[in-house]
């Protein structure tokens, strides 16, 4: 009996451990559902294209090019179409003509894949087009007895690979500004949980509490990163599909808060170390700084709140922006005989109230008169 408990009792831990795990990996795969079956849908009508309707017998490079423009790693998708069909033009014209008068074998094949590649580099340089230069010029050179009857007619098959791949984005994308919404309020919603942590550090004078927040902070790049990779995904799919026409508006309102937003996320990690440090030296910090930190993260989650709302919804910049007039007018001036660390998150706070306002549309010019001037710290150098 005593042995089935412990048995149990390992199950469970072991359980509580690897379940966490194991939803992230559903979730994570749940989110590239659509994209995988988008993709294998199109690389399979690729190859039938090719082979039913021109008439070619081995088109290898028509799922493959679909594939490659139609990758789960959401980017500048039509730019890898254009580079991809160049650099398989480029390796199949290269390889042709070594192959058709110097015959192919070893060297042969160092001779295109150096040649396709050194072309590529010289024409564009992108990864995708040198990339495709060489592999297309080695499988041309390595299969010339089995290669298509013309030889371009590999270039045809990634266009047609390519072409599909932009129809495929174009009639089934995902949701452009919702994808870019979420990673927007991610960002957000880090920065809230940071700033509330730190708070409650600060209040406490808790130095491992301090470090969670500054770990929280860190981790923000990751999103930020993800953000910027779905702008430009979104910005591409409203300007190709016309499903996602009428989003291009709010595609481009979500791109000019992107740099406010990452201006907000690293201001944090500043004021994050610098409470972290200001803790570590005993420094004496004005409680009502404290709590403009805590005041400062619920703003943050209002802001993600306003970034996820429909244009219809609640709340909006309008809401926000008076909410932000208030808390600024409201701030505690920091005491001159505050320490240095103390006095730059004090600072801080002023930093990412402005990169706040400029999420909501306010210039920084207009809502700087509205933050109190801090104080001078005379052992700032």
């Amino acid at each position: 009996m005593l042995q089935l408990i412990s048995i149990l009792g390992f199950l469970r831990r072991v359980g509580s451990t690897a379940l966490p795990s194991v939803r992230a990996s559903l979730l994570r795969f749940a989110g590239y559902l659509v994209p995988i079956a988008q993709t294998a849908v199109t690389a399979g009508a690729a190859w039938w294209v090719s082979v039913e309707v021109a008439g070619h017998e081995q088109p290898l490079l028509a799922p493959l090019a679909a594939v490659v423009c139609l990758s789960v790693a959401r980017g500048a998708r039509s730019r890898r179409a254009g580079e991809l069909i160049a650099g398989v033009t480029i390796g199949t014209i290269v390889s042709d003509v070594v192959v058709r008068y110097i015959g192919n074998g070893p060297w042969q094949i160092c001779l295109v894949v150096a040649v396709a590649m050194s072309c590529a580099v010289l024409l564009d340089g992108g990864s995708v087009i040198v990339l495709q230069a060489g592999s297309s010029a080695a499988l041309v050179a390595a299969m010339a007895s089995a290669t298509a009857a013309h030889p371009f007619d590999r270039v045809v098959d990634a266009l047609i690979g390519g072409a599909l791949s932009l129809v495929a984005l174009s009639v089934l994308p995902t949701d452009p500004v919702r994808r870019t919404r979420r990673c927007a309020a991610a960002v957000l919603d880090s920065v809230a949980a940071a700033l509330r942590q730190t708070s409650k550090g600060l209040a406490a004078g808790d130095v491992s509490a301090l470090e969670d927040a500054l770990a929280l902070a860190r981790s923000t790049q990751s999103t930020i990163d993800s953000m910027r990779v779905e702008l430009r995904s979104g910005s591409e799919v409203a300007r190709i599909s016309p499903i996602h026409w009428r989003g291009r508006r709010r595609i481009g309102r979500l791109a000019s808060i992107a740099d406010p937003i990452d201006n907000a996320a690293r201001n944090t990690r500043v004021l994050v170390r610098r409470a972290l440090i200001a803790t570590y030296d005993g420094e004496r910090v004005d409680p009502q700084l404290a709590d403009a930190v805590s005041d400062l993260a619920h703003l943050a989650d209002r802001m993600r709140l306003m970034i996820l709302a429909t244009p219809a919804k609640k709340p909006n910049e309008i809401q926000i922006s008076d909410e932000l007039e208030r808390f600024a007018r409201s701030l505690p001036q920091q005491e001159i005989s505050a320490g240095f660390s103390a006095a730059v998150v004090s600072a801080q706070v002023r930093s990412i109230v402005i990169d706040f306002f400029e999420v909501c549309g306010i210039p920084r010019a207009v809502c700087r008169p509205m933050l109190p001037r801090p104080a001078h710290y005379a052992g700032a150098a």
